[in-house]
């Protein structure tokens, strides 16, 4: 017992210093843990913004580009639409004619592109749309404009690569238009006051007319094809002291929210034009 007690005096210090050691040890494993711990906190407090914000970029791009595909999609079934009349016989039109099941020839009178959005306006008294094609990719003016839910405006003036669009939310813009299912023919112009409404002009107090008739172009110009959704009745009017009905509609196209329009081209615009520049009006 005795000479345990001496070994234990003789080498106290050695074995503080290994307790002391184990001690050390505990506690720089416990550390590292929890430092360990901290730094993937911290690490995933940075890293977890940068993950999201790159999974929105890569996202936003694929969106994009499904939308550019959808949008390329909507143009060949609008090229392919029956936007066309039937014919026996003609020599003249061979570059447009199609035969269809029953033989007779077909003749294509419009052409469809898309644009981009790049500036526009809805809460002007006159407003605008500028797009990012222009005369290198075959723009004119008095081409039509429509969104995927119907009539935006009409292509007034082009330069290079950019166009600006008169809206239908313009004094100046006015739609021939045809009203459902009276089929009554009438003149859509914009009021100037809200950008979601426009009125109907033109039809008789005759004509029976009901709140969720349908609104489409009429075709009776060369710029629009026939049945592009213009808006539905939304009020109906009698003021008893004129002879037409005073018809608000709520218009298709939704202007604070789109991004691309299509555009129209009539194929036959300059034979249509020179034909009506023959008439000439009653002296």
């Amino acid at each position: 017992m005795n000479n345990l007690s001496e070994f234990l005096k003789r080498n106290f210090h050695l074995f503080l210093f290994v307790i002391l050691q184990i001690l050390c040890i505990i506690m720089i494993s416990k550390s590292v843990r929890y430092t360990s711990f901290a730094i993937s906190n911290i690490c995933q407090t940075i890293v977890s913004p940068i993950n999201e914000a790159w999974y929105n970029v890569v996202r936003h791009f694929s969106l994009e580009k499904e939308n550019e595909q959808l949008v390329l999609q909507n143009i060949e079934l609008l090229n392919e639409r029956d936007n066309a009349f039937v014919i026996q016989d003609d020599s003249v039109y061979t570059a447009y004619q199609q035969e269809d099941s029953l033989g007779l020839k077909k003749m294509r009178l419009y052409d469809y592109s898309y644009a981009n959005i790049v500036y526009k306006t809805t809460d002007k008294t006159h407003n605008y749309i500028i797009i990012d094609k222009g005369r290198a990719e075959g723009i004119t003016t008095d081409m039509a404009v429509m969104s995927a839910n119907g009539v935006c405006g009409v292509v007034s003036d082009v330069t290079e690569h950019f166009a600006s669009v008169i809206s239908i939310l313009h004094p100046d813009a006015r739609i021939s238009a045809k009203l459902l299912p009276a089929n009554q023919i009438g003149t859509v112009l914009w009021d100037g006051i809200n950008a979601q409404y426009a009125q109907l002009y033109d039809i008789p107090q005759h004509v029976p007319v009901d709140v969720g008739d349908t609104v489409i172009t009429s075709g009776f110009s060369n710029i629009f094809p026939n049945n592009v959704l213009v808006g539905i009745v939304s009020d109906v009017e009698d003021s008893g002291h004129s002879s037409f009905l005073t018809i608000k509609i709520r218009l298709a196209t939704n202007f604070s929210n789109i991004n691309t329009v299509y555009l129209i081209r009539n194929i036959y615009t300059s034979e249509i034009n020179e034909l009506k520049s023959n008439f000439k009006d009653d002296e």
